[in-house]
């Protein structure tokens, strides 16, 4: 399992994740985004939701993306779907709300895959990033991981326009693999 000291490693790297999602976000989005990570919580993936914020409702908007690169696995960005709504609708010239939620989360998710895995040493890329709503157990749990694959929950908000909006960020991956990763 990890550490404490495991834990403010991936916390110092998703932060500086955020760095780079506040970033593009400004360039690809609208001029005053940000991005800003709140906490940085794990527990396994048979623990969810009692260990891990989930929303409170039964369905979030999410962003599915399958990564490899040292680590594979499976990162999910989940919001309220009317937070979802207002972040692609802060930028006007969003054409097509669902593509461009996708590509706003496959964004986030990436930037916050470059930077953890830059930590670890390793080069991570996301692929085949999909619009999924479901509750986030069910999401994950649709992965067909096993019960014991570590999940680190990112919580940040989101800036855009007017709003400023919660997200969550889920990276799940095999313990043993991350545990091995983190010992190097």
């Amino acid at each position: 399992m990890l550490t404490d000291d495991h834990l403010r490693s991936m916390a110092r790297w998703a932060k500086a994740g955020a760095e780079s999602c506040a970033n593009w976000l400004r360039q690809n989005h609208t001029e005053d985004s940000g991005f800003e990570v709140r906490s940085v919580r794990c527990a396994t993936l048979g623990e969810l939701p009692d260990r891990m914020p989930c929303f409170d409702g039964e369905c979030v908007a999410g962003v599915a993306t399958r990564f490899s690169g040292g680590l594979s696995g499976t990162a999910l960005l989940a919001m309220e779907p009317e937070d979802a709504l207002a972040w692609v609708q802060a930028d006007s010239r969003s054409a097509d709300p669902l593509r461009a939620f996708v590509r706003l989360g496959e964004s986030v998710e990436a930037a916050l895959l470059r930077s953890i895995g830059a930590g670890l040493g390793f080069d991570l890329s996301g692929e085949s990033a999909a619009l999924r709503e479901d509750s986030v157990p069910l999401i994950l749990f649709g992965t067909h991981a096993p019960f014991d694959a570590l999940v680190v929950c990112i919580s940040a908000l989101v800036a855009a326009g007017d709003h400023v909006l919660p997200v969550q960020v889920y990276i799940m991956v095999e313990q043993k693999l991350l545990s091995s990763a983190l010992a190097a």
